[in-house]
């Protein structure tokens, strides 16, 4: 009786690893190849459905640009997206926004080389990665291709982030407290796109002088800001949509997030927070 209660709790435990084993699957990493005239994804064919880490690497010296993963509103196709990409191009306009819904996306600008974002891909559908050079005026080039997802899961669990920030009714909410490296998840639970663009301040602003800046000159807006600003989040789509950010930012101190689209700031998108 002894020996096969020993025998059953052997099983139990060995089980117990297995299953957290299988619990605890590392996120698998896709590697994405991107300028404004080209984007590969490197994957052999449909992708397991899960979280997913996609590293963005563009070439050393090249273009600053923001890398996008949508999916294509029911209705629209392929052909339907890359025809208003091409008119967006030439009339230097942003309709194309209104055909995908964005679920990840990156900056990759001045020396960056390469960032990574994890979020979790839907089973059985097609993704669309756009890539699009960081222009101040005038068309910007832009460059396409898709990948689909399996039926499948791929078993992963992915870590817990470090920080989450919340965009929701026009707000930025969630932690207060940023790490200067390491992942934070952004939420979008608004119905409308947001972004997340963090400006070092100088010492001493306040939440109330953010806010006047922000909805003030461009003069003024530069009287608190030191230094360039780091894209905490590109466009993200509204509706609970989630992506790990793994941020690297360029120094410590207290920043200002803003979204302009649409004039969010005017609504009071913006806050102050700490980067440590």
């Amino acid at each position: 009786m002894r020996a096969r209660v020993a025998v059953l709790g052997m099983l139990v435990v060995v089980g117990g690893v297995a299953g957290v084993a299988i619990a605890q699957q590392p996120v698998p990493t896709v590697t994405v190849n991107a300028t404004p005239t080209a984007v590969s994804v490197a994957v052999p064919g449909p992708l397991p459905a899960g979280p997913t880490r996609f590293d963005f690497v563009r070439p050393s010296g090249s273009k600053d640009l923001s890398v996008y993963v949508a999916l294509l509103v029911p209705g629209v196709s392929v052909e339907q997206l890359a025809q208003t990409l091409a008119r967006d191009e030439r009339t230097n306009r942003e309709s194309s926004i209104g055909l995908v819904s964005i679920q990840a996306s990156v900056s990759l600008s001045g020396a960056a080389t390469h960032r990574a974002v994890t979020f979790n891909v839907k089973p059985g559908l097609t993704y669309v990665v756009l890539a699009e050079q960081d222009v101040e005026r005038g068309p910007a080039p832009r460059a396409f291709t898709t990948f689909t997802s399996s039926g499948s899961a791929n078993g992963a669990t992915a870590p817990a982030p470090a920080a989450t920030i919340r965009m929701q009714a026009l707000r930025f909410k969630g932690a207060a407290v940023l790490p200067r490296n390491g992942v934070v998840r952004v939420l979008n639970q608004d119905g409308v796109p947001h972004f997340a663009l963090a400006f070092p301040l100088r010492k001493g602003t306040t939440t109330a002088q953010l806010g006047r800046a922000v909805r003030g000159s461009e003069r003024a807006f530069g009287r608190i800001v030191a230094g360039a600003p780091y894209w905490v989040q590109t466009v993200i789509s509204g509706g609970d949509t989630s992506n790990d950010q793994e941020l690297r930012f360029p120094k410590a101190g207290r920043y200002g997030l803003v979204c302009f689209i649409n004039e969010h700031q005017e609504l009071g998108m913006y806050r102050v927070v700490s980067v440590r």
